[in-house]
């Protein structure tokens, strides 16, 4: 009878242990899995920089897709696999929210941004972003790259810029669309273009391949923000934490080491 009882108080005493983490902790229902995060182009190197931190942290590592933000909220609304969503406006994110295709109540605003002009290094461009600005004259017949204006936000904020300080008109004819901010980038980095439209956080990612002509006026264009929100019916548990990191202070110091600014 004895021996009955130590077995069976043995018994108690592993199943309470499994039912414990560390300290006692109650056990986490599942584990964690990996999120899924679909980002606008231009949050490519800080966010690449910000999965390893988590993954030091000790959770999984993040699954990233990286592209312009109308790509990206095409791709959720066809079926594509995505737990979070960060775009580089409001704009995309809305047309997501129209089709129920978000959580309302997790969308916040992560992060801000500016606008600036830059040419290659070894051909710099001297201008003043202002209203009257001669940007066709300063090209001397060479392209201007940017994101297409017709969908992707950065190329919607420089053509918006362009429009309110009377330059449009004259450059339209020069410009080259390209399928997101960092392939614009990637026009003038290889000379292939005089100058070029991108965030300011792209351009300091470049380092010393381009130049900063100017920084667009912050009234010339819709302000610049990143919308983040989880996608309804996905990974829910693991998309939260992802997001409650991005706005740690830890996480918020290498957002603003890349350049980044916040509401």
């Amino acid at each position: 009878m004895l021996k009955m009882l130590r077995v069976a108080a043995m018994g108690f005493a592993a199943a309470l242990i499994a039912s414990c983490g560390p300290a006692g902790a109650p056990k986490a229902v599942a584990a964690e899995t990996a999120v899924t995060v679909f980002a606008a182009s231009s949050l490519t190197d800080v966010l690449k920089q910000l999965g390893e931190e988590y993954v030091t942290a000790g959770r999984p590592a993040p699954v990233f897709n990286f592209a312009a933000s109308s790509e990206l909220a095409r791709q959720i609304e066809q079926g594509a696999r995505a737990d979070v969503f960060i775009s580089a406006d409001e704009a995309w994110m809305d047309y997501l929210a129209d089709k129920s295709l978000i959580d309302a109540a997790s969308r916040k605003t992560l992060l801000t941004n500016t606008l600036v002009l830059v040419a290659p290094s070894d051909k710099p461009i001297a201008i003043e972003l202002m209203a009257g600005m001669d940007l066709a004259g300063a090209l001397k017949g060479g392209k201007l790259a940017m994101a297409n204006p017709e969908s992707v936000p950065a190329g919607k904020y420089g053509k918006q810029a362009l429009e309110k300080l009377g330059a449009w008109s004259a450059v339209e004819a020069s410009v080259v669309r390209t399928e997101n901010v960092r392939a614009a980038l990637r026009f003038v980095e290889a000379g292939e273009a005089a100058a070029g439209i991108v965030y300011a956080t792209d351009a300091r990612a470049a380092g010393a391949s381009v130049s900063v002509s100017g920084t667009f006026p912050a009234d010339s264009h819709t302000p610049i923000t990143y919308p983040a929100a989880i996608i309804v019916g996905q990974n829910a548990g693991s998309a939260a934490q992802f997001l409650a990191f991005l706005e740690s202070d830890g996480a918020r110091a290498i957002f603003e080491r890349a350049g980044f600014g916040f509401r």
